[in-house]
């Protein structure tokens, strides 16, 4: 008798407990914050806000679309097993995940996507779909339920410019219980530009020492003079590879045939990827999506394919945009040439940008992103550097001034820095919000002008000035093109050609390229793997950074040295 006593008394207990489970998952879904204590959802105010006139509170009927983010489970493990893959004699080297496992080891479960689905509903925010790797919830709900959701106030903000802005009035929160780390496009406030400089026609190429002219039309760098500058060997060709670009804009195809014509290239198959938002048309622009096409197919003209992925110009098109190349991973290798300064956007949405380019590097996802051409002033007004490229998971691509001979031997190269005739500068200098990555460390003396704390940008660079720029041809049109724009593809689609090696010598694709970048920059390989560039300043007086022997903030590890730096990340 005392026995059954016992087991009812547990019995009882386990109900209980299941019950309370229960109810208290019911009452977060159909009441939302306010039956939940709250956990705060900071930096969702855009630092651009804080100069603009607030004129009130946006209409409560409004409806906004806006895109959620979720926090993955187990991340410290995640940062681990990241750190073993590329750790050279670990059992778990160059074991890269595949979309489906990571999903199924850390991103929410169906569960919590259901719980979060219904939490918001119950609030009026109807859940319109989910990525396919489970992290992003696409919603949209009127500027009330946000309002109450998230307990905020959405106001409207005139710009210096003139135009209207919304933008939340103070930091967001949400239930304790939720996975929710972020809400992207509470504001329309940030806005991408890519960092493409056209050659200045008021000034004289001749004038310049610096310039040579190229074999493209008009005297731009054909592909046959890049690969032969920076030493490319023509045994690889990116066989067997596909690259991938990000792009906020369309194109005409037939722009790319006609380069693809003139340096009788082979037509490299073209795939567009539209996200939802994205025509395919192209815009304004449209010169920055050709560019990055045709750096890519001048370096790697025998790829398999170059994916074209196009979302619309926001912040939750952005961050749906490289959640769709991860999710896909048909890619190994990515190039990114638009961006924004950390300091002008809203943190909370780099963080969401920094979950996808965490998964890109699981799956051995390389992105390469042109670190801005506004020198050490990214923002145009004080020292910052470009997102994404000051994220820890993405390689940031600087510029140089490249100097060839008549018969495209590379001579020597400084830091571009333009300014002081009013155009560009290479991107870099010292993130706000991303501390050091291990990769950098041992590179970071204390006697040079980086950080020792905080990360470093740019990694590596090339050539981006557009007095030495690049012929493409777009709109009908050969031009003359530079900027970071440029030198992000070219080295994308440098990463394929080392891939295509690596493959046919029977090893695994190289990855995320940083640990074996750095570790040849602080090796006795590096004066065979780089050019390092010494000379030149990527800015003006006290802003700016100075090019030193080996890695610096002007110009990062320097530029490749093609067939150096393909045999060393050709090795294991």
């Amino acid at each position: 008798m005392s026995h059954v006593t016992r087991t009812d008394s547990r019995t009882l207990s386990l109900v209980v407990l299941l019950l309370s489970a229960s109810f208290t998952q019911t009452a977060w879904a159909d009441s939302g914050p306010s039956c939940s204590i709250q956990k705060p959802l900071p930096s969702h105010i855009p630092y651009a806000v804080k100069k603009m006139n607030d004129i009130g509170k946006v209409n409560q009927d409004n409806v906004i679309p806006v895109t959620i983010s979720l926090q993955l489970n187990n991340e410290a493990e995640l940062d681990n097993r990241i750190a073993e893959i590329y750790r050279n004699g670990s059992p778990s080297y160059h074991q890269f995940l595949t979309p489906e496992a990571f999903k199924a080891q850390y991103s929410p479960t169906d569960e919590q996507v259901a719980n979060e689905k219904a939490a918001l509903e119950a609030q009026g925010i109807m859940v319109q779909s989910v990525s396919d790797n489970r992290v992003l919830l696409h919603a949209q709900g009127t500027v009330a339920a946000l309002n109450k959701m998230f307990v905020t106030e959405l106001h409207q903000y005139q710009g210096e410019d003139g135009k209207v802005y919304f933008a939340p009035a103070n930091e967001l929160q949400a239930p304790a219980e939720s996975q929710i780390s972020a809400v992207v496009g509470l504001n329309n406030v940030t806005t991408f530009h890519n960092h493409i400089h056209m050659q200045n026609i008021l000034r004289s190429r001749t004038a310049n020492a610096a310039a040579p002219e190229g074999n493209a039309p008009g005297g731009g760098l054909a592909p046959a003079d890049i690969t032969k500058a920076y030493g490319v060997p023509s045994s690889v060709n990116g066989s067997g590879q596909t690259l991938a670009l990000f792009e906020l804009d369309g194109y005409d195809p037939s722009d790319i045939t006609a380069y693809e014509q003139q340096f009788n290239l082979p037509n490299v198959p073209l795939e567009n990827v539209l996200l939802t938002g994205a025509t395919g048309d192209a815009g304004q622009g449209a010169i920055e999506v050709v560019l990055d096409i045709e750096m890519m197919a001048g370096v790697a003209p025998n790829a398999s394919k170059i994916l074209v992925y196009e979302g619309p110009n926001s912040s939750a098109g952005v961050i749906d945009t490289y959640a769709k190349i991860a999710s896909d991973n048909l890619a190994q290798q990515i190039s990114s040439s638009w961006g924004e300064a950390e300091d002008q956007a809203a943190a909370s949405d780099m963080q969401s940008e920094g979950t996808i380019f965490k998964q890109m590097v699981a799956q051995g996802q390389a992105l390469y992103s042109a670190a801005g051409d506004s020198g050490a002033e990214d923002d145009g007004s004080a020292l910052s550097v470009d997102d994404p490229s000051g994220q820890p998971n993405v390689i940031a691509v600087g510029g140089t001034t490249l100097t060839i001979g008549s018969n495209s031997d590379y001579q020597s190269e400084t830091t571009w820095n333009d300014l002081s005739s009013g155009s560009g500068a290479g991107g870099g200098g010292i993130s706000k919000i991303w501390t050091i990555p291990s990769y950098q460390k041992a590179v970071m003396a204390s006697d040079k002008q980086g950080s020792t704390t905080m990360r470093n940008v740019p990694d590596v660079s090339l050539n981006a000035d557009p007095e030495t720029g690049y012929g493409i041809y777009q709109g009908g049109q050969w031009q003359i093109v530079g900027g970071t724009s440029a030198a992000a593809p070219l080295w994308a689609a440098f990463n394929a050609l080392v891939n295509q090696k690596r493959i046919e010598s029977a090893l695994s694709s190289l990855g995320f390229p940083a640990a074996a970048l750095y570790a040849i920059g602080s090796g006795s390989g590096y004066a065979s793997g780089f050019n390092d560039i010494i000379k030149g300043t990527n800015g003006t007086g006290s802003d700016s950074f100075t090019a030193v022997k080996g890695y610096d903030n002007a110009s990062g590890l320097g530029t490749f040295k093609g067939e150096g730096l393909l045999d060393q990340l050709s090795q294991n």
